[in-house]
């Protein structure tokens, strides 16, 4: 089966741009010494619409206790799926976004990248995230389709 975004069998001309659209923000967030609660990271503006994100373990975690980390934007079903228990977050094991019903989410205000932090303070790991996402659209100079209603 061809990718319906190139070559002969391409969709049409209304999704030409969408693959060159499609932003990737990479980072790395080093909780090793997070104690427990909210830490931000990157921003992103109102608008964008987020299409997943994953987080590779590049340090495995430790704590003085039984930290669990769960990350993701604020305030969304685009946390983890579920808070990510201290033995599940070993170098090389990958989280990612919630899949549910909320994706792709666009967001209505301002959001930050967040790492959260509970029950016991952190004391080494890091993570690498990948977001994906299209950056808040605007129509210039009457591009698209246009319509009138009457």
């Amino acid at each position: 089966m061809g990718n319906p975004l190139y070559g002969q069998n391409k969709a049409d001309a209304l999704i030409d741009g969408l693959s060159s659209r499609i932003k990737i923000r990479k980072f790395q967030i080093d909780y090793g010494a997070q104690a427990a609660g909210v830490a931000t990271t990157e921003s992103f503006a109102a608008g964008t619409i987020i299409l997943w994100w994953s987080a590779l373990c590049s340090e495995s975690a430790t704590s003085g206790g039984s930290a669990t980390l769960e990350l993701g934007f604020t305030g969304t079903k685009q946390y983890s799926a579920g808070t990510i228990a201290l033995a599940d977050l070993a170098a090389g094991k990958v989280h990612t976004s919630l899949i549910t019903d909320s994706q792709p989410l666009m967001l209505n205000a301002a959001d930050t990248f967040d790492s959260k932090v509970a029950t016991a303070t952190m004391t080494a790991g890091k993570v690498d995230v990948e977001v994906y996402y299209l950056e808040p659209s605007a129509m210039v100079d009457g591009e698209g389709p246009k319509h009138v209603t009457a």
